[in-house]
């Protein structure tokens, strides 16, 4: 079965804690911490380009959590050298995104180590966004809106962005929505950004996120055409990128009643040969599992007769 937690996410909106827990935990975009210190001082002294080249050459073999965790490693004590390096705090965001995403979530007794390792992606994403975008801090602090201190990003800073929105998006979403979706405008605001920089970005990224947050705005209604109309278009720009047919599957199908694309799309997932993209084909991996998942538990969303008449072989 699918995490209970991932189906119930409901679009890249962000959910928040009490203040107090906010601030415990470092989020990202509470004013208290990016008013303060945002960039640390260096703590060690060493080569850190060699260990950004140890990173870069066990995340090449990111089949397994493990080889993420040396990645990870070795690019914070890189960073522990040279902090200002806003490259590598981007890898870092995108590891961490991964590692949560994609092995910790399909263990239940690891839900709290996920939730941290979203918010440590976070972190990084906004550490490299600050260091992109100078007056990102400087707006932000005198009580600028967040679309309003990320005005001057340029395309050097969509990596930052973007990865600051997933990281985000995710870890509020884990928290569920029995809070104020505090961070919704926070993440679209960096996604408008993205579109209007770099629309190609990471995959057609913006239209991926569009085709999820078109599925609950207006809010639990949703907009099925806009909804389609964006996963359509990032799918037709990168189709292998399988997270995007997965996505549509679980959260454009299942709202709309769309057994046949449904099983069309998963089925393109289960059939899609891994070496025909080899630069995605750890993460492309993964997807194949939460599409055999999906369309093993198709039942929980459609009538049978509907499933059979769509061509399921459940």
């Amino acid at each position: 079965m699918i995490r209970q937690t991932t189906l119930r996410q409901t679009t890249i909106l962000a959910a928040v804690l009490t203040a107090t827990t906010l601030l415990a935990a470092g989020c990202g975009t509470t004013r208290s911490n990016v008013c303060g210190k945002l960039v640390p001082n260096a703590t060690a002294q060493g080569d850190a380009a060699a260990l950004i080249t140890a990173g870069d050459m066990a995340w090449k073999a990111r089949t397994e959590a493990a080889k993420i965790r040396v990645s990870i490693d070795a690019w914070n004590k890189a960073l522990a050298i040279a902090p200002k390096d806003a490259e590598t705090r981007i890898k870092l965001s995108r590891a961490y995104y991964f590692l949560a995403d994609g092995y910790l979530r399909a263990d239940d007794e690891k839900e709290a180590e996920m939730k941290a390792t979203f918010l440590k992606g976070m972190k990084e994403a906004e550490i490299a966004l600050a260091l992109k975008v100078p007056q990102y801090r400087k707006d932000f602090c005198s009580e600028k809106t967040f679309a309003q201190s990320i005005a001057t990003a340029d395309k050097s800073a969509v990596p930052a962005m973007y990865w600051f929105a997933t990281n985000l998006g995710k870890w509020g979403l884990e928290e569920g929505l029995t809070t104020i979706l505090k961070y919704k405008d926070d993440i679209k605001a960096m996604i408008d950004r993205v579109e209007t920089l770099e629309p190609t970005y990471f995959y057609h990224a913006p239209y991926r996120y569009f085709g999820v947050y078109w599925t609950k705005i207006p809010v639990f209604r949703g907009d099925a055409a806009k909804s389609k109309a964006a996963f359509q278009k990032s799918i037709d720009g990168a189709p292998q990128y399988l997270a995007t047919k997965v996505l549509m599957a679980e959260r454009f199908c299942t709202k709309w009643k769309d057994p046949k694309l449904f099983v069309k799309l998963l089925t393109e997932v289960a059939n899609f040969d891994l070496n025909s993209a080899p630069e995605l084909a750890p993460e492309n991996a993964i997807e194949k599992k939460k599409a055999k998942e999906l369309y093993d538990d198709a039942d929980t969303y459609f009538s049978e007769e509907d499933l059979k008449a769509a061509g399921w072989k459940g």
